[in-house]
């Protein structure tokens, strides 16, 4: 199994989160809880439900709209294809938000998706979230996935752009485009923007 990353790996947005807040004008309230999470005076939870809070209202087109501009990185859709014809299982496991991971899933074609999910009702963010993935807990979140489907950590790859992201040392970890300590703690380093580059390393 291939264990995917989203923002920053499978996309060019480095921060789904920061890209909402820039969409809709909040960052300004934003950036104050993210700040307080990087002090450690909240949770990764308490900062999600801060974040989604601000959001309350905002209907479900307006967010639709907002996705439909992300691209995605290129030589994704190649990776995918080649992966399910090797027989591979591929999952997209991200601290972000599932609106998005679940639509990578679906247009390129991994087996599942894992995220956080905003709630909404009649069409509209209510304001609430609930979390499934956070920043440090997401080994736990990988290895669940692998337990269920019977998968041993030294089968599973991991691809991500943040140390958090190449958490597990029994797996095989790929770095894409690294940020912070993720070069240092990868088997292999991709620096290149074609995404289709790891699989030289998935063989």
């Amino acid at each position: 199994m291939v264990v995917f990353d989203l923002d920053g790996t499978l996309t060019p947005v480095v921060s789904l989160w920061r890209h909402l807040h820039d969409a809709f004008g909040t960052w300004e309230k934003g950036a104050v809880a993210a700040q307080r999470y990087k002090r450690g005076e909240i949770s990764y939870a308490e900062w999600a439900k801060t974040d989604a809070q601000y959001w309350e209202g905002v209907s479900l087109s307006q967010l639709q709209d907002v996705l439909d501009r992300i691209a995605y990185q290129k030589g994704a859709r190649e990776v995918f294809s080649a992966l399910r014809q090797r027989g591979v299982k591929t999952a997209i496991v991200s601290a972000g938000l599932s609106i998005l991971a679940d639509k990578a899933a679906r247009e390129l074609g991994a087996d599942m998706a894992v995220s956080n999910e905003l709630r909404a009702n009649n069409g509209t963010l209510t304001g609430e979230i609930t979390v499934k993935v956070s920043v440090d807990e997401k080994g736990k979140v990988i290895e669940e996935i692998a337990r269920q489907l019977h998968i041993p950590m030294n089968e599973v790859a991991l691809v991500g752009d943040r140390g958090n992201d190449l958490c597990i040392a029994e797996c095989l970890r790929i770095a894409f485009k690294p940020k912070d300590e993720a070069a240092r703690e990868a088997d292999f380093v991709v620096q290149d923007d074609d995404l289709s580059r790891i699989l030289q390393y998935l063989s």
